[in-house]
């Protein structure tokens, strides 16, 4: 029926159909009491961002295992820096003009390395992440209840109900004008919980290009790891 592959879940904890796009498949999350003539019609109404959606999984650029050792590159508010490794009597990390030097004590192994630099960028993202997002609101006149930095597989932000946001610690890597729509997008959910034209068209009045970050989070996403 569709001319492109699609994974149809009805669940009790939506209220609206959502979509997403991710390896070439297509997932629709539905209202288990939504009928099947309606449902057929929203997917209809949505090819055209469908079909564009799954044009640009080719331009993805692809992940790579990191390796922890000195001339690492990695990535954090869009910039990119060398691993730096240096022998100490304690774990420290510190960030400079081109360098992510981190101190380690003799024979620490890969996964301990990465662990300091996760824990590093964790609360790095949740010191940058919930200034941004205060200094937005008040710009915007957006009230928030909370943020928190969580742990996201395929998500870059979200927002409840009672305005308690939460960002994919991940983002922190991202450019601040990235950075700066994801914060921007889920505090307009604060004002209209849902993705209906009436939400992306007050994104766009405060933030003017949303098309340009959207494509860049999906051409990046496999190289904001560590």
């Amino acid at each position: 029926m569709y001319n492109f592959n699609i994974n149809i879940k009805k669940t009790d904890r939506k209220k609206t159909v959502s979509f997403q796009v991710e390896r070439g498949l297509v997932k629709v999350l539905v209202p288990r009491h939504l009928d099947k003539i309606k449902l057929n019609k929203i997917i209809k109404s949505k090819s055209k961002w469908i079909k564009n959606k799954l044009s640009k999984v080719d331009e993805i650029l692809p992940s790579r295992k990191k390796d922890y050792v000195s001339g690492e590159d990695f990535m954090y508010l869009g910039k990119h820096y060398k691993l730096k490794i240096v022998k100490g009597k304690k774990y420290n990390i510190k960030l400079s003009d081109k360098y992510l030097t981190i101190t380690i004590k003799s024979h620490t192994k890969d996964d301990k390395i990465k662990r300091i630099l996760k824990n590093w960028y964790f609360e790095s993202a949740d010191k940058y992440l919930k200034e941004t997002t205060s200094e937005l609101s008040l710009k915007h006149d957006l009230d928030f209840k909370s943020v928190k930095v969580r742990n996201y597989r395929s998500r870059w932000g979200s927002c409840s109900s009672m305005g308690s946001i939460f960002y994919n610690w991940k983002i922190i890597m991202a450019p601040k004008k990235i950075i700066r729509y994801v914060v921007l997008h889920e505090l307009a959910h604060t004002k209209i919980h849902n993705h209906s034209p009436k939400f992306w068209s007050y994104l766009k009045s405060i933030y003017e290009d949303i098309e340009y970050p959207k494509t860049w989070l999906i051409k990046h996403k496999n190289i904001l790891e560590i």
